[in-house]
């Protein structure tokens, strides 16, 4: 079908009957096929050898540099841009955590979680998994969502992040860890009542994470992981776990986390639990 536009030209060509519009075919006349621009027109043939023509479409006139850079300052103080910043921080997190000295035991955690419950339709890698249980989780964490996130008061709250994930019952609650700067000792006490499925053989794990760093404007996800660990060979029954971490760190920026792994095999892992330590 040909497309027309209101000209006076064409209405008079029109009138004349030099060409006709009925079947949407070009009628030779004495302005000859029109190819390229011609004013307000544009016109070409298809490969079939059908002619067209249509209105010249005029591309927006771009805007100066004082016109584009209001613009750009209206984007970046947009909610959407501040929101899209804040994901972009978060999976900078959760990207640096997989790859750690944290990856292996996300493909052993993750992994089993994966093979106990495999999504066939859409499967995902064990690395896309923690970040699909995680991203969600430290985004409600963030205590001004509508605010940059190099915002120092706005950063990641990583005792919302789940470093084990499964089908196991986890603990109620990590009641206290409490670091001592001089000799790196860390104590973590947890509740060790199962109401479930859990058993008191369920073998204790703990890890340590550092909260994300402010570099430059910009929250570098230079985290310090401390890997999973038995402690001393420790149980759900024991109710606590002592990990010996580097001397000097600051316990504020320390964060314990507390998952079971059901000792028989049968059940795999628990979420973890976590805690600012002291």
């Amino acid at each position: 079908m040909i497309h027309t536009v209101h000209s006076p030209l064409l209405t008079w060509l029109m009138a004349t009957g030099m060409f006709s519009l009925g079947m949407g075919k070009l009628v030779n006349n004495v302005l000859g096929d029109l190819k390229g621009r011609a004013g307000t027109i544009v016109g070409g043939k298809w490969k079939d050898g059908v002619h067209w023509i249509r209105a010249r479409v005029r591309p927006t006139q771009r805007g100066t540099l004082k016109e584009l850079q209001k613009y750009e300052a209206h984007l970046t103080s947009s909610f959407s841009y501040k929101q899209m910043n804040i994901r972009r921080a978060v999976l900078q997190v959760l990207g640096y955590i997989g790859r750690s000295n944290l990856q292996s035991w996300i493909d052993i955690v993750w992994g089993d979680y994966n093979t106990r419950h495999p999504n066939h339709k859409h499967p995902v890698t064990n690395m896309n998994l923690f970040v699909k249980q995680n991203a969600g989780r430290l985004l409600a964490s963030m205590p001004n969502k509508a605010a940059k996130y190099n915002a120092a008061s706005n950063a990641p709250d990583l005792t919302q992040m789940l470093v084990s994930y499964g089908d196991l019952e986890a603990t109620s609650a990590i009641s206290s860890a409490a670091y001592t700067t001089g000799t790196g000792a860390l104590v973590i006490s947890f509740a060790s009542a199962a109401y479930t499925n859990g058993l008191p053989t369920d073998l204790a794990y703990a890890m340590v994470a550092k909260k994300p760093i402010l570099e430059a404007g910009t929250y570098k996800a230079t985290l310090f992981i401390y890997p999973p660990s038995r402690g001393d060979n420790k149980t759900r029954t024991d109710g606590e776990i002592t990990l010996t971490l580097p001397t000097g760190l600051t316990a504020s920026d320390l964060i314990a986390y507390v998952f079971f792994k059901d000792a028989a095999g049968t059940l795999g892992f628990s979420n973890s639990v976590a805690r600012q330590v002291a």
